[in-house]
């Protein structure tokens, strides 16, 4: 789920990744964004949450082969992009410009030595860290000293090592975001209506890859989505007094975007 702060009562946009990869881009890139803020922070305790996000996106970049994924949607997205340049209405400079971009980090992807990550987990302060995040409180002083010495470090020194590790892998969180725009802008939003709160999506087609829905959201509603090879069900839910999910049974109006 994604929305304008400013906007916060006024409309939200929820997206649900169809592709499992999508899912894992979605995931790292929420994870960025909240490192990225905490980060840019002076407090001690925004460092601190920084690095627990950091493990996060190390386990994720562990667990599933997103190198594998990256490289068969920059090599998708460069074969599109080709293709178009074959087309006189396309603006060619602008086109090159970004072909130029999506090869380069698509050559950085193909160089990466290894999954990515692997050189900042044997980092012998991240292993220790890391391994004493994964215990509830055990990051105390007397539990965790060296990240008690982090801690106590200079915000600018603070700040540069965190930079630092980042740079590592920020060609993965550079590509996600590229991915991720093309296929978001790929999506026009249309005016749709889910009689009884809700609505069936064709989506039989192949590479279907992110629904979204953007709603005028005063009521509180959201979204909840089955999706399978052939259909895809959006259904409409509020929270009632209990906190309990419940089934909206009236007509809603909302905007929805597929993206391929």
């Amino acid at each position: 789920m994604s929305q304008d702060s400013s906007n916060l009562l006024k409309e939200m946009i929820f997206e649900y990744p169809v592709k499992e990869q999508i899912r894992s881009f979605l995931r790292l890139e929420s994870l960025y964004a909240q490192f990225q803020y905490n980060y840019q922070q002076k407090n001690q305790h925004n460092h601190r949450h920084a690095l627990k996000l950091f493990f996060e996106i190390l386990e994720i970049l562990e667990r599933g082969d997103t190198r594998a994924e990256l490289i068969k949607e920059l090599a998708r997205l460069s074969d599109i992009f080709t293709q178009l340049s074959q087309n006189p209405d396309v603006d060619t400079a602008k086109l090159e410009n970004f072909l130029a971009q999506i090869k380069k980090l698509h050559q950085w992807v193909l160089a990466y030595q290894g999954k990515f990550g692997d050189k900042l987990r044997k980092d012998p302060f991240l292993e220790s860290v890391r391994r004493r995040s994964a215990i509830p409180g055990g990051t105390c002083s007397f539990d965790c000293p060296d990240l008690f010495l982090f801690l106590s470090k200079s915000t600018k020194s603070r700040q540069a090592n965190l930079l630092n590790w980042l740079s590592d892998i920020q060609g993965v969180f550079t590509s996600i975001e590229v991915i991720l725009r093309i296929i978001r802008e790929g999506g026009k939003w249309l005016p749709t209506r889910a009689p009884l709160g809700s609505y069936l999506i064709d989506s039989h087609e192949q590479g279907l890859q992110l629904i979204r829905v953007r709603l005028s959201n005063k009521e509180a509603l959201f979204p909840e989505f089955s999706c399978g090879k052939h259909r895809s069900n959006i259904h409409f839910m509020v929270f009632n007094g209990l906190h309990k999910k419940v089934p909206l049974k009236q007509a809603v109006e909302f905007e929805l975007a597929c993206c391929y």
